[in-house]
């Protein structure tokens, strides 16, 4: 069970998969990022967290599979416990193209957003209501300046 204390547990390790080609992903920012985070967000415990890029189809398919919802999404985020992979967030970069496309982002500071996203849910905070979506946001912009990953 993942601890967020500074005991000797080591921090969690996450490997980054790009398993989609239409878009670029950055996989050594990605990574910096996703370190830089466990660490803000001080989670300590042994096993491998994965962060795989998926193609819009595919995230349907799994958005379909697990939440129920025949439709794309941008980030899907699963904890294992008791597994050497105690989580895995699943992120869309053609939802964070779309998104920030529409709201004069730049493309890799939603993709940036999209990993804290996953993270934050991963710790269990959700963002349902109004009030959790807002709590949420704050938190992100928190981690991406911190972690220097605003855009």
């Amino acid at each position: 069970m993942a601890q967020r204390s500074d005991d000797a547990t080591q921090w969690m390790r996450p490997v980054i998969v790009n398993a989609q080609s239409s878009l670029p992903v950055d996989l050594r920012r990605m990574m910096r990022l996703a370190r830089c985070a466990i660490r803000r967000l001080r989670i300590r415990t042994q096993g491998t967290f994965e962060i795989t890029f998926v193609s819009a189809a595919r995230m349907q398919t799994l958005n379909r599979t697990f939440m129920g919802h025949n439709r794309p999404t941008d980030v899907l985020s699963f904890r294992y416990d008791g597994e050497p992979v105690i989580g895995e967030i699943l992120i869309a970069p053609s939802a964070a193209r779309t998104y920030a496309r529409c709201h004069g982002l730049a493309y890799e500071a939603e993709l940036s957003r999209y990993v804290v996203h996953g993270l934050l849910h991963w710790l269990g905070h959700e963002d349902r209501t109004t009030q959790q979506r807002a709590r949420m946001r704050v938190m992100e912009d928190q981690l991406l300046n911190r972690c220097r990953a605003g855009g």
